[in-house]
């Protein structure tokens, strides 16, 4: 079982990586892209910097769509983890999320999927994704969309309590 590097242990997970971090960027921002939206995403990736580590530089692109479709199957899908892998991994992954606020995409459903596809990321880095399966990965990555959600949401809700 993988965990998120919480901030605190930072010193303990840098190596080589010629970058490391949160970066992202909404793409059609200034053609639809809710400004609204946009500054909650913003508060989400925020909270995410100021507690947990990302030891090799993760790129989020948020997408100004309610949902994706597969090119094969044609399932829908509101979030993926891109590995990028090459041997020396200097190419960073990549993470696409559907963000688009509407009835079947609620901003919460978007700080999930993002979150979900973060401990993507973190069970690629520490190397899960190769000794385990894709039903144990998903189900972890549930849990932790929902720990993290709730983090987030009882420190947003407190904060703005005090106001």
């Amino acid at each position: 079982m993988i965990s998120w590097i919480d901030i605190k242990f930072k010193n303990q997970y840098q190596n080589s990586a010629n970058a490391s971090g949160l970066r992202f960027q909404f793409c059609d921002y200034g053609n639809g892209f809710d400004a609204t939206v946009g500054k909650e995403i913003e508060k989400f990736i925020l909270f995410l910097r100021k507690n947990f580590y990302f030891p090799i530089r993760l790129n989020v692109l948020f997408c100004n769509t309610h949902a994706f479709r597969h090119h094969i199957d044609r399932h829908t899908y509101y979030g993926a983890f891109y590995s990028m892998d090459d041997e020396k991994r200097t190419v960073y992954p990549r993470i696409s999320i559907a963000a688009k606020v509407c009835e079947s995409n609620a901003l919460q459903d978007v700080f999930f999927t993002l979150a979900h596809e973060i401990t993507h990321y973190y069970q690629w880095y520490f190397l899960e994704d190769e000794k385990r399966t894709d039903r144990s990965l998903e189900i972890e990555a549930n849990k932790w969309a929902k720990y993290i959600l709730y983090l987030y949401l009882n420190e947003h809700t407190s904060s703005r309590s005090e106001l």
